[in-house]
């Protein structure tokens, strides 16, 4: 990359969805920098065992396969924005309780589902794995910051708590796209506001979503990117 081209602000979504609905407006909001999504197919936090020692390294995966693809260094990146969905993952064990159907039931302070222990392994090793990488605030030298959608983006963006196809998913995020590509301003304004917005500090926001049944509650903590860019 020529040193007078844009740097890149490499975000670190998981799945084509976060990028349809984030991708054109965060362009917009953001144009002196060279604004990139990576799909990673799937959560980096169930993929991997990922603890404070391999955090970084497991963040490098992916970062590294981008940048081969495009011929990038990592001095090109000017910083890694990896956004995730909370799935509900960080409530107690004792919320989660055996019964319903094939599909979990998340309500807004329990999850239902006839695969209890294996839910709540799951949620461990989530867990786990977000809170080593929310401590994170370099990867090799390259700024990073953890962001989320709880319980994920759906949720977050259009208030949905239901069983959604791909289809519907793809649908609302067209949607979203084209509702807010034209008007950025009024994305900003809504991901920082009292509906979806969780207030504090990038720390304070992350006590939050830990604790008790709050992950299973619609927020996200998006809209420090925003407070951060202003800074820089």
């Amino acid at each position: 990359m020529n040193p007078a081209e844009k740097k890149v602000l490499l975000f670190l979504v998981e799945g084509t969805t976060d990028s349809t609905s984030l991708g054109l407006v965060l362009s917009r909001i953001v144009e002196s920098e060279d604004v990139r999504f990576h799909v990673l197919g799937g959560d980096l936090c169930y993929r991997y065992r990922i603890n404070r020692q391999n955090a970084a390294r497991t963040i490098m995966r992916p970062v590294n396969s981008f940048l081969q693809r495009y011929r990038l260094r990592r001095k090109d990146i000017l910083k890694i924005v990896h956004i995730i969905d909370t799935d509900g993952a960080f409530i107690p064990p004792t919320r989660v309780f055996h019964g319903g159907n094939e599909h979990a039931y998340y309500g807004s302070d329990k999850i239902v589902t006839l695969s209890d222990d294996s839910m709540r392994a799951r949620n461990e090793h989530k867990t786990n794995a977000a809170m080593a990488l929310s401590e994170l605030d370099t990867v090799e030298q390259i700024p990073y910051a953890l962001y989320y959608f709880s319980r994920n983006i759906e949720h977050v963006l259009h208030d949905r708590t239901d069983t959604l196809s791909s289809a519907e998913k793809r649908e609302l995020s067209e949607r979203f796209e084209n509702e807010y590509a034209e008007d950025p301003e009024a994305f900003v304004s809504f991901i920082c506001s009292r509906a979806v917005a969780v207030r504090g500090s990038y720390e304070q926001t992350w006590d939050y979503i830990f604790r008790g049944t709050n992950s299973l509650k619609r927020g996200t903590n998006l809209g420090l990117f925003f407070s951060s860019m202003k800074k820089k």
